[in-house]
């Protein structure tokens, strides 16, 4: 494969590259490439994480590239994702989470083992990471530090409690404890990549080496992520909004379970959830052509994308062009229906390895524990006893 086949894999779909000389002369001087990726374990594991993010997995192997996903249990805990309940974030991260992205990674053909799952409990019990936690706070005042919680889905400004303040500078840690020089995430996860970027040479205890023993920053690649099913809560857009403003309303939450397509889903679920979805009449902002170009286009402009009706609405069309179907969207050449219909349909087709690894026993249980535990997590409070 050559480096601009390389190139395209590693770079397609994403909304930017940190930067793109650098990935290219890395892969020029046929240095080896170690990536990862890194996600609280808390929820179910929706489109976004499920097939954007291993799908990119997907093509970083195909390009011959180290691929680890990090279980970031740490990070879940300071979180208080999953009430902070030690026992449960553990047996969630492997029991639930694993499998849902080794599920994901089936529907691209991938096979398990192909990918290395890291708990950060595990990482870092037998490494120098505490030590470089130090070395990259020494590193960044306290100032830069409050401006990057919006990477744990704090706003800037909040009260927080000193714990979400480590989050940032341990998930910068995590890169060089991990010895990984092609970092993955959603774009509101690049303050903690810049941060790493720009600190990378001052570092001593585990810094990133090339080749040659010189010290380099990660590269950091920001894939595209997926908008919510459910209506803004403000509308029209202002298309001024910054970037984390925009990732934090309008990304897939796991929280709002309608809004969101989880990777195990049903047919009939997923039938369900786009059909209800929000389509406005315009192509921008809009949640279900926004699926059609990043997950079936892969942000390309060439795909496919079959759309099924009556001769009298113009009968079946197959899309081979994101562009065309934009326009025929666009002149109202293409129902809102039939485009979520088509979408629908799609799903169905590429989750299918997804909800069969779920009838398996482990992934099966592991889900049902979730659900047990958010469960109860959701349920009222009882009312308190009067004498």
């Amino acid at each position: 494969m050559t480096v601009e086949e390389k190139l395209n894999l590693i770079t397609r779909n994403c909304e930017e590259i940190l930067t793109k000389d650098e990935l290219t002369a890395l892969l020029q001087s046929g240095e080896k490439l170690r990536h990862y990726i890194g996600f609280e374990i808390s929820g179910k594991v929706h489109l976004g994480t499920g097939l954007i993010s291993m799908g990119k997995v997907a093509d970083f192997l195909k390009a011959g590239v180290e691929c680890n996903v990090f279980l970031a249990d740490w990070h879940t805990y300071i979180n208080n994702k999953l009430d902070g309940n030690w026992k449960h974030i553990i047996m969630v991260a492997r029991d639930y989470f694993q499998e849902a992205m080794e599920a994901s990674l089936e529907c691209f053909g991938v096979k398990s083992g192909a990918v290395n799952f890291i708990l950060a409990s595990d990482l870092y019990k037998n490494t120098r990471h505490w030590q470089n936690l130090m070395e990259v706070s020494k590193n960044v005042n306290l100032a830069r530090v409050r401006r990057s919680i919006t990477i744990a889905g704090k706003k800037e400004g909040e009260a927080i409690d000193f714990a979400t303040l480590i989050y940032p500078p341990l998930q910068v840690a995590d890169i060089f404890t991990l010895g990984v020089n092609l970092a993955q995430a959603a774009i509101d996860q690049r303050k903690a990549h810049v941060i790493a970027r720009q600190i990378a040479k001052k570092l001593t205890i585990s810094p990133l080496l090339n080749q040659k023993g010189q010290k380099i920053a990660p590269v950091a690649c920001h894939q595209n992520f997926v908008l919510s099913l459910a209506k803004p809560a403000f509308w029209p857009i202002d298309k001024k909004m910054d970037k984390d403003t925009f990732a934090t309303a309008f990304k897939m939450a796991k929280s709002k379970p309608n809004a969101a397509i989880f990777v195990h889903d049903s047919p009939e679920a997923i039938r369900e959830k786009v059909g209800k979805a929000f389509c406005p009449p315009e192509v921008n902002f809009n949640p279900v052509l926004n699926w059609a170009r990043y997950l079936i286009f892969w942000g390309e402009d060439k795909g496919e994308l079959r759309v099924s009706r009556l001769a009298k609405f113009g009968g079946n069309k197959t899309y081979y062009s994101y562009r065309e179907l934009e326009q025929d969207y666009a002149h109202g050449q293409l129902h809102p229906q039939d485009l979520k219909t088509a979408v629908a349909d799609w799903l169905i087709v590429k989750l299918a390895p997804a909800r069969k690894r779920f009838e398996k026993d482990r992934p099966k249980k592991g889900l049902a524990f979730l659900e047990k535990i958010t469960a109860l997590r959701q349920s009222p409070e009882p009312s308190p006893r009067r004498g």
